[in-house]
């Protein structure tokens, strides 16, 4: 009995046994806690990816040849990106389940998300909270497609879209696009900057991330060439190529064999019409001037291309009519891979399409200015490069220019999250 008195009447483990009894109760309120604290903010995060995933197909609708394939990879990239950039565990794109659906006659997509997580306890007290899911649908507005304004074709290229340093391509409400499913099928040195209303590669990108707005979305399916099934102009015969030089020259549209070159420091005026520009090269000399509106330029047979050099003036707008309307440089499709290089200080006038579906378009030249006073320009060639240091602004104000958009290109349409 004394022993037993002793025993009960002992105080010194009480605080120990009632730490014990408490022990339990705090720990599931402490996991419970956190798991609402990442609850809400995972939570927070999916419905950000959910609505640019669903804003980014969206737009993807109206994008000239895309299908619903196309739209649902974009979704389903672009959320996947946004995940990890926004819950930052390359773990959770494992468990994480991505679809889109195309609603209302194509007019709308309805992204969802479920992502699958490890919480401590709340999965035993929230039935709703495992998987976390969330969903988002984005509508068209406006009558307007998206086009794709700067594309470049090849699709097994490396670095098939090219910046050098310093360079800046500025494309205004349309679509910057490699159809190149290498890794590095898009590619910007450091320095240099890039940006469009979407950005978008079949393969990957390479550089900085910070030098692109926004963020590519890559493993896109490749985009059709909008221009290859274009109907050439008629080559006719061939007009004097050789002139002596002068200040101020006026030359008329037609067939030039051997190509056509202006020498340093000659002013050109070109009358409107198609020139034919047949197995020789189009060169404008350092210092030279040309201007033209209502032109368009085919480029056919051997070693036909154009090389505007350094300090040159290219003030030009496309056809408006006939079989290169819409037209500015046309490369036929059967002539040998070559590159036309622009090196201009000041070709803020290109308005039209420059088409090269087998050539490499090469744009150099520090402080070169490049589009900023085209209505709209479109870029399409195998390959892309642009030097260290010019500033290249495509813009797609299709509406204002007397320019007509070629079949396969068209204007901005806006996509916005439906409520």
């Amino acid at each position: 009995m004394k022993l037993f008195k002793k025993f009960t009447a002992n105080q010194s483990g009480n605080v120990a046994m009632t730490m014990g009894v408490l022990a339990l109760p705090i720990m599931l309120f402490a996991g419970a806690s956190l798991d609402y604290a990442t609850l809400h903010n995972a939570k927070s995060a999916l419905q950000e990816a959910a609505d640019s995933a669903a804003l980014a197909s969206a737009r993807e609708l109206v994008v000239v040849n895309s299908n619903d394939n196309t739209i649902e990879t974009v979704a389903k990239n672009y959320a996947l990106a946004s995940i990890h950039l926004g819950i930052g565990k390359k773990e959770g794109l494992q468990t994480t389940k991505v679809s889109a659906t195309i609603l209302n006659d194509r007019k709308e997509v309805k992204v969802d998300i479920a992502y699958n997580w490890r919480p401590f306890i709340i999965q035993y007290l929230d039935s709703t909270a495992l998987p976390i899911k969330v969903s988002s649908t984005a509508s068209l507005a406006g009558e307007q497609q998206q086009s794709v304004c700067v594309l470049a074709l090849d699709q097994n290229g490396y670095k098939a879209l090219d910046m050098g340093r310093i360079a800046t391509l500025t494309a205004n409400d349309c679509v910057i696009f490699s159809n190149s499913k290498n890794a590095s099928g898009i590619s910007i040195f450091r320095g240099a900057k890039m940006s469009g209303a979407e950005i978008m590669s079949s393969g990957g990108f390479l550089g900085p991330e910070t030098s692109y707005n926004p963020l590519p979305i890559t493993d896109t399916p490749a985009v059709e060439d909008p221009l290859e099934n274009r109907t050439p102009p008629v080559v006719g015969t061939c007009k004097k190529t050789t002139f002596t030089r002068v200040k101020k020259r006026t030359i008329s549209p037609g067939t030039y064999c051997g190509g056509l070159y202006f020498g340093s420091n000659e002013e050109i005026t070109l009358l409107p019409g198609d020139y034919i520009i047949k197995d020789g090269s189009f060169d404008v000399g350092a210092n030279a001037s040309i201007y033209g509106e209502d032109v368009g330029f085919y480029f056919v047979g051997n070693n036909a291309k154009f090389d505007f050099a350094p300090n040159t003036t290219i003030n030009l707008s496309g056809r408006q009519s006939g079989p290169l309307a819409g037209m500015l440089f046309y490369q036929a499709p059967s002539t040998n891979f070559l590159t036309y290089t622009i090196r201009s200080r000041n070709a803020e006038k290109l308005e039209g399409a420059i088409y090269l579906p087998n050539g490499e378009l090469y744009i150099d030249g520090k402080g070169s200015r490049v589009g900023q006073q085209s209505s709209w320009t479109a870029l399409i060639a195998k390959k892309i490069s642009i030097g260290q240091g010019p500033n290249i602004v495509i813009n797609s104000d299709y509406a204002s220019s007397s320019v007509p958009v070629p079949e396969g290109i068209s204007g901005p349409k806006k996509a916005k999250l439906k409520q």
